[in-house]
């Protein structure tokens, strides 16, 4: 009681009721100040009587609240409403250097071995730990706990608790010795667009020029991930980590997956599969969506970049969409992830309500600085830039926009972007994304509501990120030793676009077998044109395009992107429509030496019925070789009417 009216500025030296009274009243003549303190000795509270006198809008005015909080407080109609907040420390509980040594080595001791591993890529042993490691001190959490009734979760990089609170509370919260600062736990309320655009797999699977990979082919093909398979890459012994809504772990596409560890921090259990019948838990369909495409296996079907790394898997968020996103999750997940060991993060999320575009600095959202903070302990960050091309917000979203985070835009299978991919910059001015990969149309597992498995398109950057983090997973399994700056400079440099990036596509669309700078042949389909001249074998009006009744030429042009030359390669040319008749369906190129192009020595001749009218082609095109790694393509033609 005493502590409880000396920050009313009170103070009472009193063995009874009666001798308190006379005290009160001979040192502060107040009447209102009595009636108060018997209304507090009868059992009336303090923070009651406090309700009772504080008018919703009155808002704590100590400087420790961040002005995001104040505007959040201004809007707030019910002071006993329940507000997520930040609550950072002063300290953590230590100021002697050698207590601080003493708690960093036990901090060092209790490492994982595949945290350590990975740390000593971008660290010394020296400074393998620092004080950002060391736990949140258990006085200042006891403390927080006797004010709040719920917290959330506990970030040791941050240096904070994130907990529900109302004003009253956020008013005893400031007033600790220990809290530094208190701001709002900021969000995300997306769209359903935002999660995918749902099509049966039902009539949608395509003819693929390697049918291994299903309709999964493009989206590997776009962005040259099958060379790297073919010397026998799948980011075996590669540790990644998907941070999404949860995923359904029982699917056929994960039959083969080495899953590590998992954890829900929504609901606060170790599984990440929907449970029916928890009311609380809700659909894991973007969770496995973005996990089958980064690592699912099933030939014929689906097959991921990185199919055989091992997996963490963390909830970090709920799937209704009606109820926001919140970012703390996601810190804590993060943080989970590092500690295990995690090479990679996939994260397809992104936070920007309560944030502004001068927020987006590289260094002030909260999930930017853990996410800043994991890349420098040696973890590759990959985030979607987000949907947001086009809406009020119009810009990448947090923690996209970290310094070492490689944001992922997504492009069309014709290699045009998106309409809804969030352009950069970043507010200071850097360019965003980094790069983009395939996120419309993108083949991916799916949930039905009875629990079967099935296979949908969906579109969004959530689906580009997967590949590109696949990407950089298969990079680390071919280049044990690399550092995030090494995976990010060795894909940005390699991109399409990479001699002129700009803030829609970054650095162009990701080149895994190119990023993975081996001393291997790379070759691709350069271009192709069409030739119905009247000239050779051709039969057609001359107009360059492929029209029922013609007989076309077509000429393909290859380019060795690779270190080594090509010796001698063949193509072959097939059509999944019997109507059309290609002879010959083989041509010879001359050897293709490195960083040049060679067109083949003869065209391919297509004849074309006079029925076949207004049909839209995919020829399967095929590059086989004595030292050469297998090209796979389509050429799309549409026959004219």
């Amino acid at each position: 009681m005493q502590r409880k009216l000396k920050q009313f500025g009170l103070f009472f030296v009193c063995a009874d009721l009666s001798g308190m009274l006379k005290t009160l009243k001979r040192k502060y003549f107040s009447l209102p100040l009595t009636l108060c303190f018997l209304l507090l000795f009868q059992g009336v509270g303090y923070a009651n009587i406090q309700e009772k006198s504080l008018s919703a809008g009155s808002i704590p005015q100590n400087h420790k609240l961040t002005q995001r909080l104040r505007n959040r407080l201004a809007t707030t109609s019910d002071i006993r409403t329940k507000l997520k907040v930040w609550i950072y420390f002063t300290d953590k509980g230590v100021m002697a250097q050698a207590s601080v040594d003493k708690r960093l080595d036990e901090v060092r001791q209790g490492m994982k071995d595949r945290c350590v591993w990975r740390r000593m890529k971008v660290r010394s042993e020296r400074n393998l730990v620092d004080f950002l490691d060391l736990p949140l001190f258990p006085s200042y959490t006891d403390r927080v706990k006797t004010i709040v009734k719920q917290v959330r979760i506990a970030s040791r990089w941050l240096n904070a608790l994130s907990a529900e609170a109302n004003i009253l509370q956020i008013q005893k919260l400031e007033r600790l010795e220990f809290v530094r600062k208190i701001e709002p736990v900021n969000s995300f309320r997306r769209s359903e667009s935002f999660i995918y655009q749902v099509s049966d797999s039902s009539g949608k699977k395509q003819s693929t020029p390697n049918a291994d990979y299903g309709s999964s082919f493009d989206q590997l093909n776009q962005i040259n991930v099958l060379p790297l398979h073919q010397l026998g890459y799948s980011g075996k012994g590669v540790l990644v980590c998907l941070l999404d809504v949860g995923f359904r772990k029982s699917h056929e596409i994960f039959q083969h997956a080495n899953l590590i560890s998992e954890w829900d921090f929504v609901n606060e259990d170790n599984d990440v599969q929907y449970d029916p019948f928890d009311p609380n838990d809700y659909s894991d369909s973007h969770g496995t969506g973005t996990w089958s495409i980064l690592g699912g296996y099933k030939p014929g079907e689906l097959i991921g970049p990185a199919y055989g790394a091992d997996f963490i898997l963390a909830k970090t968020e709920t799937n209704r969409f009606e109820k926001p996103i919140e970012e703390d999750y996601w810190v804590a997940g993060i943080e989970w992830a590092e500690s295990l060991g995690a090479e990679v993060i996939s994260s397809s999320l992104g936070y920007t309500d309560w944030y502004s575009f001068e927020d987006m600095d590289g260094e002030t959202a909260v999930t930017t600085l853990a996410a800043n903070r994991a890349a420098s302990l040696g973890v590759v960050v990959v985030n979607a830039a987000g949907n947001e091309r086009g809406k009020a917000w119009d810009h990448i979203i947090a923690p996209a926009d970290g310094f070492d985070v490689i944001s992922v835009g997504a492009v069309n299978r014709s290699g045009n972007i998106a309409s809804f991919s969030s352009p950069g910059p970043t507010y200071d001015g850097r360019i965003k994304p980094e790069v983009c990969a395939l996120g419309v149309d993108n083949w991916r597992a799916a949930n039905r509501d009875d629990g079967r498995d099935y296979y949908s398109q969906g579109s969004g950057t959530s689906f580009a990120t997967p590949l590109v983090a696949g990407a950089a997973a298969l990079l680390l399994e071919i280049h044990r030793d690399w550092t995030p700056a090494q995976v990010r400079s060795a894909l940005i440099n390699t991109s399409s676009q990479c001699m002129a990036p700009d803030n829609d596509y970054g650095w162009g669309i990701v080149n895994a077998a190119l990023a993975a700078s081996l001393d291997v042949n790379i070759l691709k389909l350069q271009s192709f044109s069409i030739d119905d001249d009247n000239n050779g074998e051709s039969f057609g009006n001359g107009n360059g395009k492929a029209e029922a009744g013609e007989t076309i030429e077509l000429f393909a042009t290859l380019r060795n992107d690779g270190q080594t030359a090509a010796l001698s390669p063949s193509g072959t040319l097939t059509c999944p429509h019997p109507e059309l008749i290609i002879s010959p369906s083989q041509v010879k190129f001359i050897s293709i030496h490195p960083f040049t192009e060679q067109s083949s020595e003869s065209p391919f001749v297509i004849k074309i019925p006079p029925f076949f009218l207004g049909h839209h082609v995919v020829l399967r095109f095929k590059v086989e070789g004595v030292n050469i790694l297998t090209l796979y393509e389509s050429i799309r033609i549409t026959v004219s009417r």
